[in-house]
This record gives structure tokens, sequence and C-alpha cells, in this order.
């Protein structure tokens, strides 16, 4: 027989998963690329120069003043990449879902490599441990917490 507060404490799992997941995100960072060759598939932020956000506009959009994605090639001058997100001057973030787009190396002003940080995966993992160490003490999943009532007289059997 399921308690009365199980459906009220699976909603607070629901909402640690809900809220820690954007923080996953904030284990990676884009650092400036370090191999002469990228490999196809990594991830790539391509920061466009004026030329290349006049040259864009038909196929990442007006005012793009960033392309991110994974590489599919760079040969001949020319970037093909699968899309996952532009970034508009104005900080206005759009998602794709992996269109290809191909453009110019000389419509780049920057290129950097999409890599997992040390420092903000620790903290990230030492922020859902606590939070989980905090659900799971404010509750009696696992026989201790706030969960039980405390007003003498309130069992079954008692005072009898």
């Amino acid at each position: 027989m399921r308690r009365a507060g199980a459906r009220r404490d699976t909603g607070r799992w629901r909402g640690l998963l809900v809220g820690a997941a954007p923080l996953l995100g904030a284990c990676y960072v884009y650092q400036p690329v370090l191999t002469p060759e990228p490999q196809p598939g990594a991830r790539f932020a391509f920061d466009l120069n004026d030329q290349g956000r006049e040259a864009l506009v038909a196929s990442v959009g007006p005012a793009a003043a960033r392309v991110e994605g994974a590489l599919v090639s760079d040969v001949g001058g020319e970037y093909v990449i699968r899309v996952s997100d532009v970034l508009g001057l104005q900080g206005a973030r759009t998602r794709w879902r992996g269109e290809a787009v191909s453009f110019r190396q000389e419509y780049v002003k920057r290129v950097r490599e999409r890599r997992l940080s040390r420092g903000r995966t620790v903290f990230t993992v030492a922020a859902v441990l606590g939070a989980v160490v905090a659900l799971v003490a404010s509750t009696d999943l696992i026989g201790f917490g706030g969960g039980g009532d405390n007003r003498a007289g309130s069992g079954v059997g008692e005072g009898q």
C-alpha cells in the first residue's frame, strides 16, 4: 500500500531532476581550439565577423553573432556543421535540430571547442548531491526526517 505522502515525494524528486537538468550544461565551456585539425563530430562555437553575419542571413537568420554545433567537415576553406544553437547579437538563443549549414572560414573571427570543465563539474555534482541529501533528510524516505505526526495520542492504540 502506498503512503499518502509518496506522491508528494515523487513530485519532489521530479522537481529536483528538472531543476538539476540545466546544471548539466554548466559542466561544459567553450575554449580555444588546441588541435590544428579539428575532428568531425566535435562541438564548436563559431563567432561570426560582420561579413559572416551579412553572408549568413539567409541560412541562420539576421544578427547572428555565434553559431554552435557539431563539425561535419572542414575542407577547402569552408566549414560544414550541424547547428545546435544560434546566438544573436542581443543575446537571444535559437535552438536548432542539427540542420547542416556551410559557411566560409573567412566569415569566422574566432573558433572555440566545447570541452568538459572539471571545476564546474565538481561544483555541479556537489550541488546536486547536497540537494539530494537535503531532500532525503527533509522527508522520511529512509525512515528519518520530518514526515511524521508528533501530536500526542495520534497513533492507533496509543493511550489505551
